[in-house]
């Protein structure tokens, strides 16, 4: 499953006191009646992502590219990826596939699914930078996005 957020979609989900806005998060609101498992925010400079996990079932990394990068994501059968847009565009597409996006700043892209996959990641200028968080389930044999 992709799923692509656009910068405004959880732009109201703030915690003002750290200086953050939401980009993702499981589940993305209380309503869900899913217990929390993680949130990814944008940093109170806007350089950087900010991952929260509920440590006893996810394992977190974060990865960022810059520099006009383009090289290739890996996503083990079970794990999500969240890649975020940071600075400039980053276009993310299957390997071999026919689907493509464009993520432009505040942009968050999460990948999940059964099967191993990769992912290309093509940063398109020198200015452009994306941060990749990658989770990896602790206990649970696959990780759900409930969006």
């Amino acid at each position: 499953m992709w799923m692509l957020i656009r910068a405004n979609a959880l732009g109201s989900v703030t915690e003002p006191e750290r200086g953050t806005r939401t980009l993702a998060a499981c589940p993305d609101t209380a309503e869900r009646g899913d217990p929390w498992r993680w949130t990814v925010s944008l940093d109170a400079d806007q350089a950087g992502v900010d991952v929260s996990v509920d440590e006893d079932y996810i394992a977190a990394e974060v990865t960022d590219f810059t520099d006009g990068h383009t090289g290739l994501l890996h996503r083990l059968g079970g794990h999500q990826l969240v890649v975020a847009g940071l600075a400039g565009e980053a276009l993310v597409a299957a390997e071999n596939g026919p689907w493509e996006r464009w993520l432009k700043p505040g942009d968050a892209f999460i990948v999940e699914g059964e099967e191993d996959e990769t992912l290309r990641l093509s940063l398109a200028a020198a200015q452009s930078k994306v941060s990749v968080v990658s989770l990896a389930p602790k206990r649970a044999h696959a990780l759900r996005w409930v969006p």
